[in-house]
C-alpha cells in the first residue's frame, strides 16, 4: 500500500482560471462529523505559485490565504 500520497497519485492538471475544490481540513483542522461536506466551493483558480494556489469565489471576491495543492481538486461542470 502506498503511504504517501505523492507517489502513485497523480492529480488532475490545474491551471489558471480552473474550477476547483477546497477541502474543508484546508481550513479547520478541527475534528469532523461523518456527515458534514468534505468539500467547499467551487472557486476559481487565480494564480499558480510553486505548489501552492491563490483562489477567489465565482463572485470575484479573492480568497485571503493560499492553498496547497493536496487541499484541491478539479471541478467539472
Amino acid at each position: 500500500m502506498c503511504k504517501r500520497l505523492g507517489i502513485n497519485h497523480r492529480f488532475a492538471p490545474i491551471g489558471v482560471r480552473d474550477l476547483v475544490l477546497r477541502a474543508f481540513k484546508a481550513r479547520r483542522p478541527k475534528k469532523q462529523d461523518k456527515l458534514n461536506p468534505k468539500w467547499e466551493g467551487p472557486y476559481g483558480v487565480r494564480r499558480v505559485g510553486p505548489g501552492t494556489y491563490e483562489l477567489e469565489e465565482l463572485s470575484g471576491r479573492v480568497i485571503k490565504h493560499t492553498c496547497h495543492r493536496i487541499y484541491l481538486k478539479k471541478y467539472y461542470v
